[in-house]
């Protein structure tokens, strides 16, 4: 067991009078202290405490550690007067090495006096009823006046954030970039001109007639052209539109490729001219 120094000591809550240090009360606060000494490399922990009986714990044990010694001190209190005996715990001694040590409890007295007069039941009064207790009286006109108040320097400021300014001018639409052809042309691309050429006046149909999208294919195309636009060049287009599909899975110049082009952009116009 490892030798410490015990030292106990009572403190009560209640106001100390003139003449001297008052015994406490029934109620009162009592603190009952123990200090050892700590060997060299150890440290302490505050070790629970369950009590039972008139005199109870009231919280936590407080635990002040300095360079040699560990303080404990526990809050309690006694229900009825008299002299109380309760047994102290030691703190618990914690060493670097991880062991544990402690003492054994130490016992302290103490006597709580009585809050009544020192004087026979009979001879004690019982106190007047106390009155009733007057509840504050509650009124809605605060937050309400708060309220208009708020209302009245939120709305004009949620006005000035939510207007209109002057709207801004929409932006030019960018002009089309022209298609290289005759560069495509000359490079040898007459595949990719005549593609160009399908593409031009495939659009411009399906632009005039939805029903003759560019979804269908040429001779599809061709009839639906037939049964709704019959006042169209529907012949040409079909030669045309026959002559390209043709000419783009067979070896084709780059002239004729061109000319290809511009009769299906000639044809795109007039059907563009006539929607």
């Amino acid at each position: 067991m490892i030798a410490a120094v015990l030292w106990i000591g009572l403190l009560g809550t209640q106001a100390l009078p003139p003449g001297g240090p008052a015994s406490p009360t029934v109620g009162d606060t009592v603190w009952v202290r123990r200090a050892v000494r700590l060997p060299a490399g150890y440290t302490a922990r505050a070790a629970a405490w369950a009590l039972e009986g008139d005199v109870e714990l009231l919280g936590r044990p407080e635990l002040t550690v300095q360079a040699d010694s560990a303080v404990v001190r526990y809050p309690l209190v006694a229900w009825t007067p008299g002299s109380h005996s309760v047994a102290v715990p030691s703190p618990i001694l914690l060493g670097a090495d991880g062991t544990l040590d402690s003492l054994p409890p130490a016992r302290v007295s103490f006597t709580v006096t009585s809050v009544l007069p020192d004087v026979p039941d009979s001879a004690i009064r019982p106190q007047p009823g106390a009155g009733l207790v007057t509840r504050p009286v509650v009124s809605l006109w605060p937050p309400l006046l708060l309220a208009g108040a708020a209302l009245l320097l939120l709305l004009p400021l949620h006005w000035w954030w939510r207007r209109r300014g002057t709207p801004l001018p929409a932006p030019a639409a960018p002009e089309p970039t022209p298609v290289p052809i005759e560069r495509w042309a000359d490079a040898g691309e007459a595949r990719s001109v005549l593609a160009l050429a399908s593409a031009r006046l495939r659009t411009a149909i399906s632009a005039a007639e939805p029903e003759a999208h560019e979804g269908l294919d040429s001779a599809e195309c061709v009839r639906v052209l037939r049964e709704q636009r019959p006042a169209w060049p529907v012949d040409e287009i079909a030669e045309s539109l026959h002559a390209i599909d043709a000419m783009r899975f067979a070896p084709a110049t780059a002239g004729d490729a061109m000319e290809r082009y511009r009769r299906a952009d000639e044809l795109a116009r007039r059907i563009e001219d006539a929607a």
